[in-house]
Protein backbone atom coordinates (compact mmCIF):
# COMPACT_ATOMS: atom_id res chain seq x y z
CA UNK A 1 0.00 0.00 0.00
CA UNK A 2 2.97 2.32 -0.93
CA UNK A 3 1.90 5.90 -1.24
CA UNK A 4 -1.24 5.86 0.97
CA UNK A 5 -0.61 8.38 4.14
CA UNK A 6 -0.78 7.00 7.95
CA UNK A 7 -2.98 8.41 10.36
CA UNK A 8 -1.37 9.25 13.91
CA UNK A 9 -3.35 9.33 17.49
CA UNK A 10 -1.69 10.26 19.99
CA UNK A 11 -3.59 10.34 23.87
CA UNK A 12 -1.43 11.96 26.72
CA UNK A 13 -1.08 13.35 30.32
CA UNK A 14 1.75 15.28 32.34
CA UNK A 15 3.94 12.89 34.10
CA UNK A 16 5.47 13.91 37.77
CA UNK A 17 8.40 14.69 36.17
CA UNK A 18 6.13 17.87 34.19
CA UNK A 19 4.99 18.83 37.37
CA UNK A 20 8.18 18.98 39.16
CA UNK A 21 10.73 21.16 36.67
CA UNK A 22 11.22 24.62 36.66
CA UNK A 23 9.21 27.25 34.17
CA UNK A 24 12.16 27.77 32.05
CA UNK A 25 12.38 24.63 31.69
CA UNK A 26 8.97 24.24 30.47
CA UNK A 27 9.41 26.89 28.22
CA UNK A 28 12.73 24.98 26.49
CA UNK A 29 10.91 21.71 26.26
CA UNK A 30 7.64 23.31 24.59
CA UNK A 31 9.93 25.66 22.76
CA UNK A 32 11.51 22.27 21.28
CA UNK A 33 8.60 20.48 20.78
CA UNK A 34 7.65 23.84 17.88
CA UNK A 35 10.43 23.05 16.33
CA UNK A 36 10.09 19.34 15.85
CA UNK A 37 6.66 19.98 15.05
CA UNK A 38 7.34 22.59 12.29
CA UNK A 39 9.67 20.59 10.96
CA UNK A 40 8.01 17.68 10.51
CA UNK A 41 4.98 20.25 9.00
CA UNK A 42 7.53 21.47 6.34
CA UNK A 43 8.18 17.79 5.50
CA UNK A 44 4.71 16.84 5.10
CA UNK A 45 2.68 16.01 8.53
CA UNK A 46 -0.64 17.56 9.08
CA UNK A 47 -1.41 17.97 12.30
CA UNK A 48 -5.06 18.62 13.90
CA UNK A 49 -4.32 20.14 16.45
CA UNK A 50 -4.33 19.17 20.18
CA UNK A 51 -7.77 18.69 22.32
CA UNK A 52 -8.53 18.13 25.79
CA UNK A 53 -10.18 14.79 26.27
CA UNK A 54 -10.45 14.13 29.91
CA UNK A 55 -13.75 14.74 30.41
CA UNK A 56 -14.26 11.56 28.47
CA UNK A 57 -11.26 9.42 28.76
CA UNK A 58 -8.41 9.13 31.59
CA UNK A 59 -6.18 10.76 29.10
CA UNK A 60 -6.02 14.52 29.46
CA UNK A 61 -5.29 15.27 25.77
CA UNK A 62 -4.96 13.83 22.26
CA UNK A 63 -3.95 14.68 18.48
CA UNK A 64 -4.53 13.49 15.02
CA UNK A 65 -1.75 13.77 12.48
CA UNK A 66 -2.12 12.81 8.56
CA UNK A 67 1.79 11.27 6.96
CA UNK A 68 2.36 11.10 4.02
CA UNK A 69 4.76 7.79 4.84
CA UNK A 70 6.02 6.01 8.05
CA UNK A 71 9.22 6.72 7.78
CA UNK A 72 8.43 10.33 8.44
CA UNK A 73 6.26 9.32 11.16
CA UNK A 74 9.00 7.47 12.99
CA UNK A 75 11.93 10.27 12.07
CA UNK A 76 9.23 12.60 14.63
CA UNK A 77 8.73 10.08 16.65
CA UNK A 78 12.37 9.98 17.41
CA UNK A 79 12.68 13.23 17.76
CA UNK A 80 10.29 13.69 20.67
CA UNK A 81 11.76 10.40 22.17
CA UNK A 82 14.83 12.49 22.75
CA UNK A 83 13.84 15.57 24.15
CA UNK A 84 11.95 13.41 26.84
CA UNK A 85 8.30 14.57 25.17
CA UNK A 86 7.33 10.67 25.51
CA UNK A 87 7.35 8.58 28.99
CA UNK A 88 9.61 11.60 30.61
CA UNK A 89 7.36 14.89 29.96
CA UNK A 90 4.17 13.01 29.35
CA UNK A 91 2.83 9.39 29.60
CA UNK A 92 1.37 8.49 26.12
CA UNK A 93 -0.32 6.31 24.44
CA UNK A 94 0.26 5.80 20.06
CA UNK A 95 -2.09 4.53 17.57
CA UNK A 96 -0.72 4.36 13.70
CA UNK A 97 -2.70 2.97 10.94
CA UNK A 98 -2.70 3.27 7.27
CA UNK A 99 -5.59 5.32 5.09
CA UNK A 100 -8.02 3.13 3.33
CA UNK A 101 -9.00 2.97 -0.05
CA UNK A 102 -12.39 3.01 -1.43
CA UNK A 103 -15.81 2.57 0.66
CA UNK A 104 -15.39 0.53 3.90
CA UNK A 105 -17.69 -2.34 4.83
CA UNK A 106 -19.02 -3.12 8.63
Amino acid sequence: MAGQPYGFVAFWKSSDTWYSISEEERQEFLKEIKEIMDEAAEKGIESSGTFSCSWSSEWKYFTFWLCPNIDLLQETIAKLEKIGDINKFNIQHHYVGRQVEGEVLV
